[in-house]
């Protein structure tokens, strides 16, 4: 073990996870030959095997995956240690992983990212899609430090801070005629309707209840997979859809209002629960929250 300090188990640790030289280098904000190199004196100071590689990139052997597992011990004891210092996002040199859902990458995300890129330039952002079936993992292993979606899609065991109660609302296209003929909610089954896939969309059946509410039973004419497929699918198909007011702000797509809704729903930020004391989780929650105060003020 001589020759491995600190600054090698990290590296070690994330050729582990990422399982590639390259994906480290960008992590680490190092060349790829700085990885190549800690992974050769590795290799030297290790008395066993540690990685095979195959065409997909690195694999980590048995002996690697165990003292990947000691190394994770050993830094988080010395995290602890040092947890008390000063936290300075300016001086942040790393990679920080985000999980997001569409509807948080295109009404949160940008004005978050610019405000985290204007007091941490350093830090290298990595956005992964918001999946309702491992984000909790995620966050477990560290490859996030936060989650952005819908409260009811978050995982029950993770910590979480509601950020916005949002509503649907009734959307077209720019050159729609539908705006001049809906008067009221019962006129929506006069009209072709599109929705969305449930992995994108929260409403579930709460569009649907609220429609069959006014006696509008028809269903929609296509499921789109995304948010922002639905604008250019309205350049060429008069059609209306029921998207969360952020995204229709977003997209720039002209509401109809005709005085009803569907229930509203509440947009929130989760995190692990051993991550809670975390100096960079608790920043990054300000910041999201100051932003989205910003825009509440306005």
């Amino acid at each position: 073990m001589e020759g491995i300090d600190v600054k090698h188990m990290r590296i070690f640790l994330l050729l582990v996870r990422e399982k590639s030289a390259s994906r480290v280098a960008f992590e680490s904000g190092m060349s790829q030959q700085a990885i190549s190199g800690y992974l050769k004196r590795l290799r030297d100071a290790l008395p066993h095997e540690i990685f095979l590689r195959h065409s997909s990139g690195l694999e980590p052997t048995d002996f690697a995956l165990d003292v990947a597992r000691k190394f994770e011990r050993i830094l988080a004891e010395m995290d602890g240690v040092f947890q008390a210092e000063v936290f300075d996002p300016a001086a942040l040199d790393r990679c920080v992983g985000i999980i997001a859902n569409e509807y948080a990458q295109l009404s949160m995300l940008p004005k978050f990212v610019a405000r985290i890129r204007e007091v941490a330039p350093r830090v290298r952002l990595k956005v992964m899609d918001f999946d309702r079936s491992n984000h909790a993992e995620q966050l477990a292993r560290g490859d996030a430090e936060i989650a952005i979606g819908f409260s009811t899609f978050l995982d029950a065991s993770l910590m979480r801070a509601s950020l916005v109660d949002e509503h649907y609302c009734c959307v077209v296209g720019e050159r729609s005629t539908i705006p001049a003929q809906l008067r009221r909610v019962g006129d929506v089954g006069k009209f072709a309707r599109v929705d969305f896939a449930e992995g994108v969309s929260h409403s579930g059946d709460a569009v649907s209840r609220f429609l069959a509410a006014h006696d509008v039973l028809h269903p929609p004419v296509g499921t789109l997979a995304c948010y922002t497929s639905l604008r250019p699918f309205l350049d060429f198909n008069d059609a209306l859809a029921f998207v969360p007011s952020a995204i229709a702000t977003a997209c720039q797509l002209p509401e109809i209002d005709f005085g009803g809704k569907p229930e509203g729903f509440t947009a929130a930020v989760a995190w692990h629960r051993r991550s809670t004391g975390n100096p960079l989780g608790i920043w990054l929650r300000e910041v999201l929250l100051a932003c989205l105060g910003e825009g509440r003020e306005r």
